[in-house]
């Protein structure tokens, strides 16, 4: 079974989008699938949306956070109640479209990888403004000096991990940070880890919730402890 994570914070504008795009991607693989829907805290009405969409949806569980806790988190709340043998974390905003779902899934059977990392340094960022691009080259580009250049994409949430190795690697992040250490921590242990080239693209609704100086401290914090542990 395949377990898809969609954190949500504030994302009640985009849900219709979500569901109708989602959810016949995931049909059309032909494999069981679930999806684990994390409100992280929402002060809209993203949750109410959630709960009416699992009454459509059976595949659907929802979970929630009290108060925002981050990317991270919502990855260990799923990670906890997950059923399948495969994680794949997508964004809520679309940025990275389900379609590329299959292109993960067929990209882990070759070499049998417990990861499969999107990358938009492979497929080009064109479609994504510099404010927004900038930041993402340098952060990813200081990880690649520091912990190796075997991966061209450290930070993006969008990924297929095989859920025994991501339980058993024991990341400590709840931000946007996670996926670095996670694949920081999944080369220190050896494992198998490929990438496909995907667009990342722009969110079409509501508003983003990257924080680019905040981000940047927060990696260089993660940088830090990595470096000394």
């Amino acid at each position: 079974m395949l377990s898809v994570l969609v954190p949500c914070f504030d994302e009640a504008e985009g849900l219709k989008d979500l569901e109708s795009e989602l959810f016949a991607e995931l049909a059309s693989l032909g494999r069981p699938y679930e999806v684990l829907a994390v409100d992280d805290g929402s002060t809209d009405s993203t949750g109410t949306a959630l709960l009416e969409m699992s009454r459509r949806r059976p595949e659907l569980r929802v979970l929630s956070h009290e108060s925002n806790r981050g990317i991270g988190a919502a990855i260990k709340t799923a990670l906890a109640e997950a059923r399948g043998e495969w994680l794949i974390p997508i964004d809520a905003d679309l940025t990275f479209h389900p379609r590329h779902i299959r292109a993960l899934l067929e990209a882990q059977q070759g070499p049998d990888a417990d990861c499969v990392g999107a990358s938009p340094f492979l497929s080009g960022l064109s479609a994504v403004p510099l404010r927004r691009r900038l930041p993402s080259v340098l952060v990813n580009a200081a990880y690649r000096a520091l912990f190796g250049a075997s991966l061209t994409a450290y930070t993006p949430m969008f990924r297929l991990y095989r859920v025994s190795a991501l339980r058993a690697c024991g990341f400590q992040s709840e931000g946007f940070e996670a996926s670095a250490e996670i694949a920081v921590l999944f080369l220190r242990a050896g494992r198998r880890i490929v990438e496909v080239p995907v667009p990342l693209t722009t969110r079409r609704r509501g508003r983003s919730k990257l924080r680019s100086l905040r981000e940047l401290w927060r990696h260089a914090r993660l940088v830090a402890r990595l470096l000394s542990s």
